[in-house]
């Protein structure tokens, strides 16, 4: 009885340490965000991702500024040419566009790479110089031409390639899947396309004014969940099934567009979660369509906005340069 007892409080008093030190832990990192700090200790750092995402803090969206985009009548909405400021707690950039895309530098003579994908494509996060479709540039001394758009799904960015003039300049396309592609790839052809210009270009809802009570209280919530957490996101792996099933409709719809191109496909999810099921090699209905890969990770990726870091988008431009190297030896020996 008397052990019980002292267990029974032992574990009372683990519950109000553990409850007293969430309370200094919120307290802490919600005020050094709010001052553009992060904190790199765990708990920290978990809780800190946790306000980010929740929308304790003011989070910039590349599509909310104006001049970065213009509407587009197939695409609901297109990079503006020309440069654009984007700026979070975490990093300063400028990005630039032109008629082919995202700048990747002075194009190299020959036949060319086009890259399509969406916001991890485009290179959120990063400067021009960074992103992976530019220092694949370099590393395969060919032009590369980046397509990718924040928040397109494979739907959309096939119809930007289609439509980019580029096919005949290109022989390769990297295509980036992200989890999230999967709500558009599923609808976006029946979905009102006004409904989504509206939901970009119209009148923004005015924003709820918060209760600081409740803030404060789901705030304290998410710092005391935040190690379980980050740690559930760190071992679990997702399932690719439901998106190969709503892909490859899309990849076929867009076969002739193409036809005759090597089509790499690998992914970038937020936060670098994977998936464990991924596909490798060819596609047995496409044979030209290739899955791989690149081995994403937490650490290639920023710990509170959930795009890749400069050494991210480097590690997935070596991983790709080695891939395409590999397939030309292969080829080359048949």
């Amino acid at each position: 009885m008397k052990t019980g007892t002292r267990l029974l409080g032992w574990t009372f008093l683990a519950l109000i340490l553990y409850g007293t030190l969430g309370a200094v832990v919120y307290a802490i990192s919600l005020v050094a965000l709010q001052q553009g700090t992060r904190i790199g200790l765990p708990w920290f750092a978990a809780t800190q991702k946790s306000l980010y995402r929740n929308g304790h803090v003011n989070v910039n969206s590349w599509l909310g500024i104006p001049g970065c985009i213009k509407s587009d009548p197939d695409l609901i909405y297109v990079p503006a040419i020309g440069t654009c400021a984007f700026n979070d707690v975490e990093f300063r950039t400028t990005l630039t566009f032109t008629a082919e895309g995202r700048d990747t530098g002075p194009k190299p003579a020959g036949v060319g790479i086009a890259v399509i994908g969406d916001s991890h494509a485009m290179g959120w996060g990063v400067n021009d110089e960074e992103t992976f479709a530019a220092q694949l540039q370099v590393l395969s001394g060919r032009p590369v031409y980046n397509l990718g758009v924040a928040s397109y799904g494979t739907a959309r960015e096939l119809m930007r390639l289609r439509k980019s003039g580029l096919l005949d300049r290109v022989d390769t396309v990297i295509l980036q899947y992200c989890n999230n592609d999967l709500g558009e790839n599923l609808q976006f052809d029946t979905v009102s396309k006004q409904a989504l210009h509206d939901k970009v270009f119209g009148p923004q809802p005015a924003a709820a004014t918060p209760n600081t009570f409740e803030r404060i209280i789901g705030g304290y919530g998410l710092a005391l969940a935040a190690p379980f957490r980050s740690l559930s996101e760190r071992l679990r792996r997702k399932d690719f099934s439901p998106h190969a099933e709503a892909l490859r409709p899309v990849l076929a719809k867009y076969r002739k567009v193409l036809a005759g191109k090597r089509v790499i496909v690998f992914y970038a999810n937020s936060y670098g979660q994977r998936y464990r099921n991924f596909p490798s090699g060819r596609d047995a209905a496409m044979p030209n369509i290739e899955f791989v890969d690149l081995g994403l990770t937490a650490a290639d990726h920023r710990q509170l906005d959930n795009h890749m870091t400069p050494a991210g988008h480097r590690k997935a431009a070596e991983r790709l340069y080695a891939y395409l190297r590999a397939g030309a030896v292969e080829n080359g020996n048949r």
